[in-house]
């Protein structure tokens, strides 16, 4: 607990500082943080002297009052400043539930590269295999690697005195102010160079600004490799180069360069005040504007921390986030008790108030469908913006002597991107022969048909006409990653369309059809995020720091996506209420589903196809992600199915395979049950830990797109 005071002491010091601009007296410091109206002088001047002495951050200004050491000095030249250069390799990317694996730093004085610095650290937990492939460091090589309490010290010893500078500083600092603040107590300073915005001012017109494609272009000596001293001297060399070009635009000075990246790094630092009451809690934030309208809507596992960095960079928020922090004049919060809640409360609060600075999930009845129906005769691929069964076509024509009859038409999604999810069904209609007109006539073929660019179901006897719409089918299955058709796999028909048109010297067609490749790829790669959504079942348990002397866990069940129910337990009622949420989950059998959505013929073969409300996608993507990035000891995960009978066909009669089934489900939920009354009464059974750190929170967590 007296690790965790002083770093709350610590903190709180730093937002008093910083809201009041100038030193301030030890004696008034020292009440406001310990909420005293008076109090004895020297108990104040140790407790003072204690933080000044443990954190880097401050300094004593004169004998009696306390500044932040960035004051000391005038503005000083580039050239006086020392700089480290720091890059991390990690085992994932969030702090916590990621460990470093390497470190590598650079020295630069007097804007000249001096010493270099680099360990393997050993994170004593399993490498993913993806991160092994990124990186080449395998659990071999990190056997013998000291620990990374041994490398700390030795580290630290080498940043002293100099301003840190990172390709994307959010992501490293926040790792390494995780364990240092696990193991010391402390952090970083603020005021770390982040490349990737420098990059932007400095050398503008590049296609992204990740640290490969930026060192290339400034013909650094060093490849960006993601091990960590390559990428440390790839972005020494990205920032001496774009130094020397501000300089050359006469920012020669420390202020001079983070004000040039960052014109409001100042201009809002006076709203800290706002953020004095929030508490340090799960929960959602608003942002409103002078008017009382809510301009953004978000949230944090720490509301404070999170709310405060936007006032103290803006270099790694969006345009229409700075905007929002321009606007800003109140701050309302909602405590949650755990994060997965906040997660819920933020979609609930972006859809009630629409607000015009979020991205994402302000307009949601925007988002369309792909669906499989039409009316007249043979499927086709086509989307819309309005859920449910395409209308029944009226006045159609008897079907062919010796065709199938017609499947129950179906839908996928909804997806975000209008005008991507129609290029990528443009796309997959010019190069499989599907129906794409909406036409009624059964006449003739339509022109499409007569341009050999359809199969012309309109027109087709029976056993054409079943090919077809199997073809239809077997694209929206492939979306839904299923096997590519027989004709072949979209993506590399598509290629080889593309290379045509470029071999024709049809260039500009040949971009479109690039552009629409780029957007069926997403499309696909967005349902197997909603299908993975959708799947999601797993108990949530976050234990309540807050109540120390009675111990209290908040309990969150997510079923297929959504959160079902909510409870906050003690050790005595954990059992009671853990297995009355568990019984109020929906029943359910996986044979319903094999059979809900069969193919053309009626096989059954077909996957199940998932569409769901337009207004419950955000809340099932931001829960996935959520979920993806948790810590493993929040989670107990629903047990896995048994394995499914090929094509989701019984081997047995109906009657008892739908028994089996009901069974098979209920002694799953029986073990889930068990699994979270034992992690819940661990966790409640643990001494309270002190608070760890949090990532540098400029961020949501993870290397933004430009990392």
């Amino acid at each position: 607990m007296q690790l965790q005071l002083s770093l709350t002491l610590a903190d709180d010091l730093y937002d008093l500082l910083l809201m009041s601009g100038e030193p301030v007296g030890f004696m008034h410091a020292a009440c406001r943080l310990l909420s005293l109206t008076e109090a004895p002088e020297p108990l104040c001047r140790r407790v003072m002297d204690t933080l000044v002495t443990d954190d880097r951050r401050f300094v004593w200004s004169s004998p009696t009052t306390i500044g932040l050491c960035d004051w000391r000095f005038a503005d000083p030249d580039l050239a006086d400043v020392a700089f480290v250069v720091i890059d991390l390799e990690t085992t994932g990317t969030k702090p916590g539930a990621g460990k470093i694996t390497e470190i590598g730093a650079v020295r630069i004085e007097g804007l000249e590269q001096v010493a270099t610095f680099e360990t393997l650290v050993n994170p004593q937990r399993p490498i993913p295999q993806m991160v092994i492939e990124l990186t080449g460091i395998t659990p071999q090589m990190l056997l013998g690697a000291p620990r990374i309490e041994q490398v700390m010290p030795h580290l630290l010893d080498f940043i002293e005195g100099a301003v840190v500078v990172a390709h994307n500083s959010s992501f490293d600092l926040g790792f390494l102010n995780y364990e240092l603040a696990r193991l010391k107590g402390r952090r970083l300073g603020d005021g770390a160079i982040d490349t990737v915005p420098l990059s932007r001012c400095a050398v503008p017109g590049l296609p992204n600004h990740k640290l490969g494609t930026v060192a290339e272009a400034l013909g650094s000596p060093v490849a960006a490799n993601h091990r960590a001293l390559a990428d440390a001297l790839a972005t020494a060399h990205v920032f001496l180069t774009c130094v020397g070009r501000l300089q050359e635009r006469g920012v020669t000075r420390l202020d001079e360069l983070r004000t040039h990246i960052d014109p409001g790094h100042r201009r809002d630092r006076h709203k800290l005040a706002l953020t004095r009451d929030i508490p340090r809690t799960p929960g959602a934030y608003l942002f409103l504007d002078d008017e009382g309208n809510v301009l953004y809507v978000g949230k944090a596992d720490r509301l404070r921390d999170r709310v405060r960095s936007y006032f103290l960079s803006n270099v790694d928020h969006s345009r229409k986030v700075r905007q929002a922090v321009r606007r800003l004049r109140k701050v309302e919060w909602e405590a949650t008790g755990s994060p997965l809640r906040a997660v819920v409360r933020e979609q609930e609060l972006i859809l009630a108030h629409r607000p015009t600075c979020n991205v994402f999930g302000r307009r949601p009845e925007n988002y369309c469908y792909v669906k499989l129906g039409g009316r007249g005769t043979g499927l086709r691929l086509y989307s819309s913006d309005r859920p449910g069964s395409p209308p029944k076509a009226r006045g159609r024509k008897s079907p062919k002597a010796g065709a199938p009859a017609r499947p129950v038409s179906r839908e996928v999604g909804p997806f975000r991107g209008r005008s991507r999810v129609s290029a990528a069904l443009g796309l997959l209609h010019r190069t499989f022969p599907v129906r794409q007109c909406r036409s009624t006539s059964q006449n003739e073929p339509c022109l499409f048909g007569q341009t050999e660019r359809c199969l012309a179901p309109c027109s087709a006897d029976g056993p054409s006409l079943a090919a077809h719409d199997q073809l239809a089918a077997d694209l929206l299955d492939w979306l839904g990653g299923g096997p590519a058709p027989a004709l072949g796999d979209p993506l590399e028909r598509a290629r080889h369309h593309m290379e045509r048109l470029a071999t024709q010297q049809r260039y500009e067609e040949a971009q479109e059809v690039r552009d629409a490749l780029d957007g069926l790829t997403t499309l696909r790669g967005s349902y197997a995020a909603l299908r993975e959504a959708h799947d999601t079942r797993v108990a949530v348990l976050w234990r309540d720091e807050n109540a120390d002397d009675d111990p209290r866990l908040h309990v969150d069940l997510v079923w297929h996506g959504l959160p079902h129910s909510s409870a906050t337990v003690s050790a005595s009622t954990a059992a009671v209420e853990i297995g009355r949420m568990v019984r109020s989950l929906p029943a359910e059998t996986t044979a319903a589903h094999g059979r809900e959505n069969g193919g053309p013929g009626g096989s059954g073969a077909s996957l199940e196809h998932i569409a769901v409300p337009q207004d419950r996608l955000d809340l099932l993507l931001a829960v996935r992600r959520w979920v993806i990035d948790a810590p493993s000891s929040a989670l107990v995960r629903f047990p896995e199915d048994a394995a499914p009978a090929p094509h989701g066909t019984p081997t047995r009669p109906e009657a008892a395979f739908l028994e089996h089934e009901r069974h098979d489900e209920a002694a799953r939920r029986e073990v889930w049950r068990q699994e979270i009354l034992r992690a819940g009464l661990a966790l409640l059974r643990e001494r309270p830990m002190v608070q760890e750190a949090p990532p540098m929170p400029a961020t949501a967590g993870g290397r933004s797109p430009d990392s």
